[in-house]
């Protein structure tokens, strides 16, 4: 293992649009490899495309990753506040000759002179990699409105900031040699590098808005858990060795490592991410679900009394892969039952047996108490079936589709009790007449 204590990485976004999954992705390795080696997980933003970057960009990155859980251990550096540093560190590379001004009309850029050579490192991905810079441009450093290039200014950074591993995608391959080559004209032991394999949509093409959300804040307002996304994201150009795929924060701590990760791009798939949510909202306590479920939807409006409200979300848990479905799942619990496949509605209307005996159930709910007992419902829709010498399915069927509008629900009973008699015979009342 390394020198534990040692060990710095750093996630630098750039405030110039919403924190995209890819992202998070980055910042969650680096984050995992911090934390499994006892090291530290340090943020920078990157500000110095004086265009587009801007405060409301940043504030929403920032609470994406507190959202997340991903909290970085010192404090932020932004690039704007070391635009001096970047001049100095220039003008030190022309005052020694591995850089030359170049440029007219009084604007003037700085451009690094690339050594020829070939540059080797070990990628803790992909293993030793080599460049020939003799393929390479000279590398432009200071743009001539004064301001650093991408390339001088992370490697100033990471420098200043201690970093001993970058992190990051494949797309910053080929950028790797040409700092290593300024690493070392400036006198600076370049740190580790590994490169991860880039998201791709199911088309192949690198994750975009045309492939659906790609914001953290968007999953946020459909009702993902953090635990859900970023168990998922691990998942995305990584393995743990085994099938598991279940994974919370502190397995993917103990079990991450650069050695499982895949050196092909990885293929986003929102199918299995709904799935795995899914999986981590059965998995949380009782009275956390209740809270966070709560929480989620009092921002959408009002909610039903606290009694209903508990029951509706306790009987929809088994069913939901995101808090935000809950609506659209349970809708007829709000609203009157639409009743959009025509041909059920035909078949149901016309068979006589199904609607003689949904006229018995009416007039034997409606003798009944308050519909809270739900083992007395059950018995009663039963007793209505057995005396007709029919089964149970040809009551349920009819209707579970006249209370709901469709064929798949929780529980009937449980259901007609979260119903309410008053909603229930009303419903079967408009149906058989």
């Amino acid at each position: 293992m390394s020198n534990s204590s040692a060990i710095r990485v750093r996630f630098a976004p750039s405030p110039t649009g919403y924190l995209h999954i890819g992202g998070v992705r980055t910042a969650l390795f680096n984050y995992l490899y911090a934390r499994q080696q006892g090291g530290k997980f340090l943020l920078r933003i990157e500000d110095t495309d004086r265009v587009r970057s801007t405060p409301e960009f940043e504030q929403e990155i920032l609470e994406s990753l507190k959202w997340l859980g991903l909290e970085w251990d010192e404090k932020i550096e932004h690039q704007s506040a070391r635009i001096d540093r970047y001049r100095e560190v220039a003008k030190e590379l022309v005052d020694k000759g591995l850089a030359y001004e170049q440029g007219d009309s009084g604007k003037v850029a700085l451009t690094f002179r690339i050594p020829k050579t070939k540059v080797t490192f070990t990628d803790l991905v992909h293993g030793d990699v080599t460049y020939d810079s003799n393929e390479f441009d000279d590398l432009v450093i200071m743009k001539s409105d004064g301001f650093p290039t991408f390339h001088l200014a992370v490697v100033v950074d990471d420098h200043d900031m201690g970093i001993t591993h970058i992190v990051r995608g494949d797309d910053h391959l080929p950028n790797t040699p040409r700092h290593i080559l300024l690493y070392q004209a400036l006198g600076w032991r370049p740190p580790k590098y590994a490169h991860l394999p880039l998201i791709m949509g199911a088309d192949g093409t690198p994750l975009s808005k045309r492939h659906g959300a790609v914001a953290v804040s968007a999953y946020r307002s459909e009702g993902y858990l953090p635990e859900g996304l970023l168990n998922y994201l691990a998942l995305l150009g990584w393995n743990p060795g085994t099938n598991q795929e279940i994974l919370k924060m502190p397995e993917l701590i103990k079990q991450f490592g650069f050695r499982r990760v895949v050196k092909s791009n990885a293929q986003f798939d929102p199918e299995k991410l709904r799935w795995l949510n899914g999986q981590h909202i059965r998995m949380l306590a009782g009275e956390d679900y209740e809270k966070r479920i709560t929480d989620f939807w009092k921002t959408k409006g009002p909610l039903p009394d606290k009694d209903r409200w508990r029951k509706l979300i306790t009987l929809y848990r088994p069913r939901i892969e995101t808090f935000g479905k809950l609506m659209d799942q349970a809708s007829y619990c709000f609203n009157e039952p639409e009743y959009k496949d025509a041909a059920m509605l035909q078949e149901i209307k016309s068979n006589q047996t199904s609607i003689g005996l949904l006229r018995q159930l009416f007039e034997i709910l409606r003798d009944m108490g308050d519909f809270e007992d739900v083992h007395l419902l059950d018995q009663k829709t039963r007793q209505v079936v057995e005396t007709a010498g029919l089964k149970p399915k040809d009551i349920i069927h009819p209707l579970r589709f006249v209370l709901t509008g469709g064929t798949a629900s929780p529980g009937i009973f449980d259901l007609m009790s979260l119903l309410g008699k008053d909603a229930c015979l009303k419903r079967l009342s408009a149906f058989i007449t």
